[in-house]
This record gives structure tokens, sequence and C-alpha cells, in this order.
């Protein structure tokens, strides 16, 4: 596909790069020399960069930027161009002006799309020609790295024009939500308001500290950052244009900053001092705060949105997780919490208007968890329980499951809880019919799991309590290992110690590129101890198994698929699709001959008659399903069969 990127600032070369590296021929304008040659530069050292973490190939790297020229002529851009997306400052009146130019310049084939991240679509498209062909594509910063692309209909949006936007952000690889209603703010934007907004008045009226706030929100809420930490991240001065964008009350506290020019980390100085790097917090800093007085007029606004259907509560949520590192999705949160708590946390408040939909569910009883159904039905194979260390969700339609271990702030290190969890977690997802494919991965993209939580054990002298953590991790990683659907270790990031002992145990390891494994207790002076002597050598063999074990080598993604430890590693952009394809392929195998195919292959090391054995009388189990029958129907008819596991 041809693509126009129309600026080169901080998003542009960013979906520039993104697009080049998928195969797309970009041409990158913007209105200066220097800040087309800057967008160059920067591309040229995210490539760089990412050669020298052996995440591309040289050649890779000189293909992509061969694809990308940059330009000052928009006419040029846009010559023979599919799509232009424009990535300008987040301005309506300048985007109208940028919408008006391309249209004038661009073929008529051309379909315009906007990144922005707020500012209504429908009235760039009314500003041009073809407004059927204008549509929004929100890549969140930095495109390369963020899994998330919200693609947002405008009113005047075509189903063919919101297809093809569809398909371009699924071919990098990215996790599409789509927008069904082009309201203030989407999805992300909209929801994540409060976050920062609702605590700065907290502080301004309440005089609580920002300390406090942001310790309850990050410990006890499980956001990555506290509210004033994010704005210093994103830059208070970014912060109050959007917030001056939405026409909302400025907190007092941003305009002094921005009146001060304070405006964050990038100048060393905001809402934190940051000559010693990132704001010490602790938890007990945040014990005096209640999280719930921020999470529940998020929770208001993501309701709001179901309510008039922009997108449904799974998808909100799944927006939120990968948007903006909410630890569980608001509408998942409100289930945990119970929607009638969020409704009286929501009227305690003077001047916050519940959603009509929280007060309609709690009058129904549909209070979430406790009854059994909220915005998700949590006992016929919606959404099940969530955990405090894990977050379990299925997907009814592709029926594949996925365990997220959900502890990112501690770079998903495991602890007797999580072994605990994942144990019924695993118990709950063994016997569900509507499951037949188990994803395990962890929260965010630095760690799939370092390993084990030591700081969980108190006092590490105490053998017997550490003997017997290894006993139970080592029968939670069995029932992993003998779990009777296929499993796949979603391995993004750092795997580490039990936390390659955790992917060991599943029949498939998929590895992101930037992802780094290893067997490394003995650089503890520790051994493995939840499996992984014994599985490792059945993987690889006594000779690399033992070289792994005694180095406590740590492999890259690609050394780790040379050896057979994992069975692929692909790009960090294609990470997500690749591992959702797989697991769906899986997904759609006959569930009962996948059962008794794994427990068969897992019982490879018995006597051979004994195995022989066994295998016939699988192979007659089956041959009495209705699945065989289907199977053979669909070969005759050359159609993919639909197995019913029966």
């Amino acid at each position: 596909m041809k693509i126009a990127v129309i600026g080169a600032g901080e998003m542009g070369h960013g979906i520039a790069e993104l697009a080049a590296l998928h195969g797309h021929e970009v041409r990158m304008r913007d209105i200066k020399v220097e800040y087309v040659d800057r967008g160059m530069d920067r591309i040229r050292w995210s490539l760089d960069k990412l050669v020298g973490k052996n995440q591309l190939k040289r050649e890779q790297a000189d293909e992509a930027l061969a694809r990308i020229h940059g330009t000052l002529d928009v006419r040029e851009a846009c010559r023979e161009a599919d799509i232009a997306i424009e990535a300008v400052f987040e301005d309506l009146e300048l985007k109208k002006k940028v919408f008006l130019e391309l249209d004038q310049a661009a073929p008529e084939k051309t379909i315009l799309a906007s990144n922005t991240s707020a500012l209504p679509i429908t009235g760039m498209a009314r500003a041009t020609k073809r407004p059927q062909k204008v549509v929004g594509m929100h890549f969140f910063n930095p495109p390369m790295l963020m899994q998330l692309v919200e693609v947002i209909r405008a009113e005047t949006t075509s189903d063919a024009t919101l297809q093809v936007a569809v398909d371009l952000a699924t071919s990098f690889g990215k996790t599409v939500v789509v927008v069904k209603k082009d309201v203030p703010g989407f999805i992300t934007t909209r929801v994540l308001g409060p976050y920062f907004e609702e605590a700065a008045r907290i502080h301004e009226a309440e005089g609580v500290p920002i300390q406090t706030i942001d310790a309850a929100m990050r410990f006890r809420a499980g956001f990555p950052m506290g509210p004033f930490e994010l704005a210093d991240q994103v830059g208070v001065d970014v912060l109050h244009h959007l917030i001056m964008n939405a026409g909302r009350p400025m907190p007092r506290s941003v305009q002094d900053l921005v009146d001060a020019k304070k405006v964050g980390r990038k100048v060393g100085a905001g809402f934190y001092e940051y000559g010693e790097g990132r704001p010490k917090l602790t938890p007990e800093m945040g014990q005096a705060f209640e999280p719930l007085r921020i999470l529940a007029p998020m929770i208001n606004e993501a309701a709001e949105l179901v309510a008039i259907d922009v997108a449904s509560p799974a998808a909100i949520d799944e927006a939120m997780r990968l948007g903006t590192a909410f630890p569980k999705g608001p509408l998942a949160t409100a289930d945990d919490l119970g929607i009638d708590v969020v409704l009286a946390a929501l009227k305690s408040r003077k001047g916050q208007k519940p959603a009509k939909i929280l007060s309609e569910m709690v009058a129904r009883g549909d209070i979430g968890v406790k009854s059994g159904k909220g915005f998700y039905d949590h006992g016929s194979g919606g959404r099940t329980t969530t955990y405090e260390t894990l977050l379990v969700t299925r997907d009814a339609a592709t029926h594949v499951a996925t365990i997220t271990i959900n502890r990112p702030d501690r770079l998903n290190t495991l602890t007797p809880q999580v072994f605990e969890e994942l144990d019924a977690a695993l118990a709950a997802l063994g016997t569900d019919d509507d499951v037949r494919c188990l994803v395990l991965t962890g929260a965010g993209d630095r760690s799939f799991s370092a390993g084990a939580d030591l700081t969980s054990f108190g006092d590490i002298s105490k053998a017997f309590k550490v003997w017997r953590f290894s006993r139970r991790s080592e029968e939670v990683m069995s029932r992993l290992a003998n779990f009777p659907k296929p499993t796949i270790a979603a391995i993004n990031g750092h795997c580490f110690g039990g936390g390659l002992e955790v992917a060991l145990a599943c029949d498939f390891r998929i590895a992101a590129n930037r992802a780094k494994l290893g067997q490394t207790e003995v650089n503890l002076g520790l051994v493995p101890g939840a499996g992984g002597t014994q599985r490792l050598v059945r993987t690889l063999g006594q000779a690399k198994a033992k070289e792994l074990v005694f180095l406590g080598s740590r492999l890259t993604a690609e050394e780790a698929a040379a050896i057979g430890l994992v069975t692929k590693a692909v790009t960090n952009e294609a990470f997500a699709a690749e591992v959702r394809s797989f697991a769906e392929k899986l997904a759609k195998q006959a569930p009962i001959a996948v059962r008794l195919a794994k427990a068969l292959l897992n019982r490879s090391d018995m006597p051979i008659d004994a195995a022989l054995e066994m295998e016939a009388m699988a192979f007659g189990l089956v041959s009495s399903t209705e699945d065989i029958y289907e199977g053979l129907q669909a070969f005759m008819e050359k159609r993919e069969p639909k197995f019913k596991g029966e």
C-alpha cells in the first residue's frame, strides 16, 4: 500500500517507520526541511536501535528506510497514495486546514485519516469533498511500541473506508478497537480524563498530597503511574491543551505549572522535581486514600460509552488496558467492586452525574461478580472471576481464553498467591467446554515473568517455607503441563527463572523479539524449583540444558528459537497478531481429538508397547465422536470443519 504521512514529528515519524517496516511505501511530508530531516534522523536512530538489540536485521532496517521518502510538497506526498494519515498538532482548526489541503492534493481514491487522540473526526470530514472517505486512526505514543490503534468512525465514514483503516492497522501488527461513534475523546482519552482531573480536584479542594494520591493509584489500584506522575510524563503543557480543547475546567495547579514553564520530566520539573529520577513513592504513602474516588468517575465514563453504543464492554476494557495500562479495564473493575458500590461512590460526590445505565443495572440486581452478572456474564462463559494477581478473559467467538499475570509494577514476578490463583484459574478453564485454547502472558510489554518474587518469602533462610513454595509451584506447573487443551506462552518481555518454568510447562512458546529468556536461578545461588531442570532437559537435551542452567545465560528470542527453546520468535509489532492467529487456529481443531493427542504426546516417554496400546484406545474413542463425521463431511465438501467437541 502507498501511504502519505503528513507531519514528521513525534507521531508522524513513528507511524512512517511502522508502516515501512511492514512493507508499505511511505512519503512523509512536513512544512520545513529541518522538520523532515529531523524526522528521518529519528527513524534512522530507531532502526539502528532495533538492529543493536537484535530485534531487526541490518538488511531489514535498510529496506524499511529505503521505503520512506521525505518531502515538502503535499501533492508529491499524496501522489498515488491509497491513504494519507495526518499527524499534525492537536488543534481542530489546523487539522481542518490540513484536510482541506489534502482533499485538493490527493487522488480521488485516497482515504484521509487523522491521528488525533480526541478531536472530532466528523468536523474534519466535512471540511472535505470526500467525507465518506475520512476516518480516525488514533495511534499511541510511541507508535512502534504501543499495541493499540483506535479506529474511529465519523458520522460520514463509509463501511469500506472503515475496513481499510482496520485492515491497515492490523497489517502493522496492532490490536484494533473500533470506536463506532465519533464521541469526544473516543474511548481512551475520554475514560482517562478523570484519572488526572479528579485527582487534581481532590488535591486542590481537600489538600490531599499528590504523593498520597499517586501512591494509592500505583500500589493499591495497580496503575503503572499515579495521575500526577503521568501528567509529568505526558507533559503538563500537553495535558493543559487537552483539557482546554475539551472545554473542561482547568485545574489551578495545571495552569500555575504552565505559567511557570514547569511542564514535566522533559524540563526537569512539573508536579515533581526530577533531579534524582522518578518520584520515590512507597505503598505505605497511599494507605490513607481510597482509589475508588478516582476509579468511579472513570467507570462512569466507560459505562456511558456502553450505553450510547460506542463500543462493547470487552472492547472498552481492551482499549483501556492496551492504550492506558488500566490494570483490568474499567468495566471489569466495576464488576469486581460491585456496580452498587461504584454508584454509591458517584452519588457521594457533589456535582457528579452517574450514568443512567449504572442505576438501571443496580435496579435489576446486575451488580457484577457477586450477583453473577454485570457488564460481563460471570456464570455462563463470559468473563470469569477476576483474581488479585491474574486477569482471566474468555473470547466466546474464538474459544480462546487468556490468563495474564497482572503484576506489571513487579515485572509479573511469581508469589505463592500467583500460583494459588493460577491453580484455581486452570481448574475453572479446564472444565469449561467453551474454552479450546489457553494463552498465558504477562501484563505490559516489559515482562512475561521475571521469576519468583523473593521478597514474598520474608526470611529467605527459612528452608521449609521455600521448599513448600517449590513443591506447590511444581504441582501447579504439572496442572499447566497437563491442561487438557493446547496452551501457548506468549512471551512479551523478560522470561527468567520461574517465568521460564511457567513457559516450559506450556505446549508452545511464542516470543517477541524484545524478549529475553533464561534459567537464571544459579546466578542467585539457587536452582530451578518449579520443574525447570526436568522440562528443560526434555525440551533441549542434557548438554544444552546444563549449559543454560549452569551459566544462567540470558538468550535473545532469536537465540532461543534457534535452539528450540521457543516455538517461534516474531517481531514486536507482529507479536500480538501472531499469538492471536496461532491460538485461533488451535481452537478451531477438533477438541476431543486434540485433548487425546496431547495426553498421548505427554506420555511419549513410557514403554512403546504401553504407549501404542493407549494410542489404539484413543483412536477407538475419537472414532465414535460427532466431530469425526463433521471432519469427513467438511473434507468431502472442501470447506472448513466446524467442530463442536461432541
